[in-house]
């Protein structure tokens, strides 16, 4: 509610009336008034939901368990609260077309996609909450603030880096640091769907970076594709703790949302055949939809993760 307000009373006199700073290009019409792009920006509110749906499901009490998902504590919490920020993130990109507005979504983004890597890690490696809590939070406000400071700035690091592009700062938080945590959770759960075998874990975020990249440079491209490898080295020969999860049928679904919230992501974009800058109905605002249901299956399948063979240290 108070940030609804903020949005009403701080966007009248803003980007309701001034220039727009920084178009999205994701097809849809930029309106005048509050709302730029009306269903991309409220399509949003499925992550939203998603998040309130997980605090709700919370356990009211206190306690212990195996499985920290499944307690009332901070790891459902921060699940939660990511999803929420990646809603609010969205919705101020979409909603304003500001460069502030921008800098929410990638830093939602990237804290929401962060989450899994680092639970992950601390799961297998017995993490105390505490080390927990401060790498993650260390990581990302770091980034969060060269995000900032890059977006701002339109820093260029190398004028010809691949395909006659330029390397900018801002390419580092939103291309290369947001590929690295979705290839390191393909790494990690391919590691523990395939007990360990390195094939598997090579070569599935290998395939992932080649086939879902859009318009990529092709330096970039191997660039990651070799730093997944080094992962799924370091990963494979220091294995840490084995994590029992059930796969079927969350992990899946949540997957098959991703990848079709992927597909229509590439109509959604200006110049596209299928966009339609007037129309009710926009691709984008489906990529929305259908990755805001994959980030609930996710959560659904940590969920079951079973207690057999930890001990965790606090």
């Amino acid at each position: 509610m108070l940030l609804s307000i903020l949005y009403v009373f701080i966007g009248g006199s803003t980007w309701a009336v001034d220039p727009i700073e920084s178009p999205t290009l994701f097809c849809e019409e930029i309106s005048d008034g509050l709302v730029k792009e009306p269903m991309n920006a409220l399509s949003n509110f499925t992550y939203i939901i998603v998040g309130l749906i997980i605090l709700w499901n919370m356990p009211s009490q206190n306690g212990r368990a195996a499985n920290p998902m499944l307690e009332h504590g901070m790891y459902p919490i921060l699940y939660a609260a990511g999803s929420i920020y990646i809603g609010i993130g969205s919705f101020a990109m979409h909603g304003t077309n500001t460069n502030w507005g921008t800098s929410m979504d990638w830093t939602g983004m990237l804290f929401f996609i962060s989450f899994p890597v680092y639970y992950n890690l601390s799961r297998q490696y017995a993490w105390s909450d505490r080390f927990f809590m401060t790498l993650f939070f260390i990581v990302f406000i770091l980034t969060a603030i060269l995000d900032t400071y890059a977006a701002n700035n339109n820093l260029v690091l190398i004028e010809n880096f691949s395909d006659n592009r330029k390397l900018k700062l801002s390419q580092i938080t939103r291309d290369y640091m947001w590929s690295l945590y979705i290839g390191t959770w393909i790494i990690q759960e391919a590691k523990n769907l395939s007990n360990n075998r390195l094939g598997w874990m090579i070569s599935l975020p290998v395939i992932a970076c080649v086939t879902l990249s859009v318009g990529a440079p092709t330096l970039q491209i191997i660039i990651l594709c070799v730093v997944f490898t080094l992962i799924a080295l370091v990963l494979h020969f220091n294995s840490g703790q084995e994590l029992f999860r059930k796969s079927s049928p969350h992990l899946w679904i949540g997957l098959g949302f991703y990848v079709l919230g992927n597909i229509v992501w590439r109509y959604g974009r200006e110049g596209e055949a299928a966009c339609n800058p007037d129309s009710l109905f926009q691709y984008h605002a489906l990529w929305h939809l259908f990755t805001g249901l994959a980030v609930y299956f996710f959560y659904r399948y940590f969920l079951t993760e079973k207690a057999e063979n930890h001990s965790l240290t606090e």
